[in-house]
């Protein structure tokens, strides 16, 4: 039902990645994590977040999934001194019964890549992005803005609140995960016109990977993508041809009639 593949790469900054991903294609589940609190940390949170996830994957809701991830990385940090203050963004995905359960903390991203057009499906936990919304900044804004790195929501930070959506999937559907480390480096349009020269999942995380670092590679870059194959979420009635429809009609009138005209026959006969 579902097709998975993902790359992960350094980039040009200094030290270890502190990205993880991981996928369950048994489970239609794929994960991004981003690990925060300094290369060493940000690295044992990222990996533990994606450890936690996929041991889950087929026996918790993903969301329970993420908040027992979040619980782990607390247990971490309080057993040792050492990664006190470490952290994780995460965005993650599990496909069941034809629909997309996205779900995501911190600025990692989900997107939908659906008959050629590109849509982003989270919303970034972070400060340049209530800055978007409430003081109105232009993307160029957003980019070049001092915080535009800060996050308000990671699993292991405080009562982190994992986000939810679901998304009624169509055969054909590509879901893309992401670091900041892709969007951060290709505008949206960027990443459909890739995605759009893309045979298939692991052609188009190599061609994320590689056109972020064209652009810079300034941090960590990880991309993941899910292709769905299965049936098209869709009401009953919609999968129904125009004839049918009409047959169906059709019949509810005639059994509409013989049940009004028993009804008349039993009265009459009463009286």
């Amino acid at each position: 039902m579902t097709i998975i593949a993902g790359l992960t790469h350094a980039g040009a900054r200094p030290g270890e990645n502190e990205d993880s991903i991981g996928w369950d294609e048994a489970s239609s589940l794929a994960l991004v994590a981003d690990g925060l609190g300094g290369h060493a940390n940000g690295q044992v949170a990222s990996a533990l977040v994606k450890d936690i996830v996929l041991k889950l994957a087929g026996t918790l809701d993903l969301r329970a999934a993420v908040l027992r991830a979040h619980a782990a990385v607390i247990e971490a940090a309080r057993q040792s001194e050492q990664f006190r203050d470490m952290a994780s963004t995460i965005v993650a995905v599990q496909i069941v019964r034809r629909v997309a359960q996205i779900v995501w903390a911190g600025d990692s991203r989900a997107y939908l890549w659906r008959a050629g057009r590109i849509n982003r499906l989270t919303r970034d936990d972070s400060i340049v992005e209530e800055l978007r919304t409430s003081a109105g900044l232009t993307e160029e804004q957003v980019r070049s803005h001092s915080q535009r790195s800060v996050v308000t929501n990671a699993l292991g930070a405080g009562d982190s609140a994992p986000n939810s959506s679901d998304v009624p999937l169509r055969r054909g559907d590509w879901i893309l995960l992401c670091s900041d480390g892709l969007s951060g480096e290709l505008q949206d349009e960027e990443i459909g016109r890739t995605l759009a020269r893309a045979a298939s999942p692991g052609e188009a995380a190599s061609a994320l990977i590689a056109a972020a670092l064209d652009h810079g590679g300034h941090d960590n870059v990880s991309a993941v993508l899910v292709k769905y194959d299965g049936a098209s979420k869709r009401n009953f009635a919609l999968s129904l041809s125009e004839g049918a429809i009409a047959a169906l009609a059709v019949l509810g009138g005639v059994v509409l009639a013989l049940i009004v005209g028993a009804l008349l026959f039993w009265m009459r006969a009463k009286s």
